[in-house]
């Protein structure tokens, strides 16, 4: 008989304590997916300049295909908390299969897109060689993204219900494997050589590894018996409110990763394969920040859907702001060492003059931009958390694609003599903006939350509603 047990939201746990047993394991999973990048990155710098931008570019469009899956499945963390923290557990396995509905269904739908981009490089103006390459990258990461898709529901339902160590344990596993297999694939002596095509197949059996632990430990009969991980019928109702609040975090996802790729191989490329090299470069030690504060805003959106959940708006808005000093405290750090040690950084992948003197202007800009990207992080994962997804996401999307990406084009098609730091000041200016706003959305979402809940314990008990997810509308 499996025993009962008390999973409900302990308040007695000192608040940096609570916010870091929980997001250190997230951290370190984030963390080791950026160590990941970093290894495939440094041995493709091995192979050339050129595959290594290859790699850079067609990464991000693969991404970008199924950022909007990917964005709608990261409210399973949020639906999960929420009615983690109101201990209906039963519910948290439904909400899990609904997560796996969708990710299945979203891979089967994207899969016919996947023979069309290799051509899309082309028409972007890239060199012939360097579109090769990357088709080739593309077509062999995507062939597998629905083991990306199917990790990224499990192990946000595992880290909702409290188990962020589960998953840091499969992120380990995976890119211990990725890593393994990409040595031997691209540069062991006794390996095959495969170049972009071997580290595509790594990145594949890495997430292959990674999905098998998640699958072997949420099956197991503690998670499996408490949570209603069986219970796999699609439901409508559940399925419903999934897709509603969770189609304006796909597409803000989307947008944003779209613009960014467009960014990448539509406006740096402008200024040759050389700077595509070296924004590549430049984004790995980029991830060294903003990865694991990505992993810190998924314990936020945790914390703060599970005492909405419980009822304590006031203590979400505490953990989010919490997060939000550490997250800053972390990545003013790794701004400062971009800052001075940019040349020994780019040292690490290149010796190409051209490659090193760009990516050194990218490194300044990579550490302005630390000043305002953790108010961002931070602060979109509370929203998510709360339920507030709709407005973030237009504003993201109408930012990114004016501020950014059609700044970012006017300064390298206009005024090509400020090189890549006229696209990167555009880009930085965004951030800013972006960060701004979602700090002062969220102030405003919080303190509009409480008020209503202390109307609500005004009313007597017989008038009050009954209880429905999420506690905040997207409005």
């Amino acid at each position: 008989m499996t025993p009962t047990l008390d999973y409900s939201p302990d308040q007695t746990v000192p608040p940096l304590r609570e916010l870091m047993k929980l997001a250190g394991p997230t951290i370190a999973q984030m963390a080791s997916y950026t160590v990941m990048h970093f290894i495939d990155t440094l041995m493709l710098s091995r192979v050339g300049d050129d595959a290594a931008a290859a790699q850079g570019a067609a990464g991000m469009f693969a991404f970008c295909f199924i950022s909007f899956g990917f964005g709608v499945l990261m409210l399973v963390n949020a639906l999960v908390s929420q009615n983690f923290g109101r201990k209906d557990y039963a519910e948290c396995g439904r909400f899990l299969w609904q997560g796996i509905w969708w990710a299945v269904t979203f891979a089967i739908v994207i899969l016919p897109l996947i023979p069309l981009m290799p051509r899309v490089f082309v028409l972007l103006g890239h060199e012939s060689h360097l579109a090769q390459l990357e088709g080739t990258y593309f077509r062999i990461v995507m062939a597998a993204c629905i083991t990306k898709l199917l990790s990224t529901a499990v192990g946000d339902f595992l880290l909702a219900i409290n188990r962020p160590n589960s998953v840091l344990i499969a992120a380990v596993t995976g890119v211990i494997c990725n890593s393994t297999a990409g040595y031997y694939l691209m540069l062991a002596p006794f390996g095959p050589h495969l170049g972009v095509a071997g580290a595509a197949w790594a990145q594949n059996v890495g997430l292959a590894v990674e999905l098998s632990v998640l699958l072997a430990i949420v099956l197991q009969p503690g998670i499996r018996n408490t949570f209603n991980v069986l219970d796999y019928k699609f439901r409508w109702p559940q399925m419903k409110l999934f897709l509603k609040l969770g189609t304006a975090s796909g597409l803000q996802m989307v947008t944003d990763v779209l613009a960014w790729s467009l960014f990448l191989s539509f406006v740096i490329v402008r200024f040759g394969t050389g700077a595509l090299a070296a924004n590549n470069y430049m984004f790995r030690f980029l991830m060294v920040s903003f990865m694991p504060c990505f992993g810190l805003s998924a314990a936020v959106t945790a914390l703060v859907g599970r005492y909405v959940g419980a009822g304590r708006n006031d203590i979400a808005a505490q953990r989010a702001h919490l997060g939000f000093k550490v997250a800053t405290t972390y990545m003013l750090t790794c701004g400062l060492v971009y800052f001075f040690a940019r040349q020994p950084l780019m040292h690490l992948f290149t010796h190409d003059p051209d490659v090193l003197r760009i990516g050194t202007t990218m490194l300044i800009f990579a550490a302005i931009y630390q000043l305002f990207d953790s108010m961002f992080i931070i602060y979109n994962g509370a929203l998510r958390g709360a339920g507030d997804t709709f407005v973030p996401s237009w504003v993201t999307g109408l930012a990114v694609w004016t501020i950014m990406l059609g700044g970012g084009y006017v300064m390298a098609r206009f005024f090509p003599r400020f090189g890549v730091a006229g696209p990167w000041t555009l880009a930085s200016i965004y951030g800013a903006f972006l960060g701004v706003f979602m700090l002062t959305r969220f102030r405003v979402i919080i303190p509009r939350a409480v008020a209503a809940e202390q109307t609500a314990d005004a009313v007597s008990p017989d008038e009050k509603p009954s209880a429905t997810l999420p506690v905040l509308e997207p409005t």
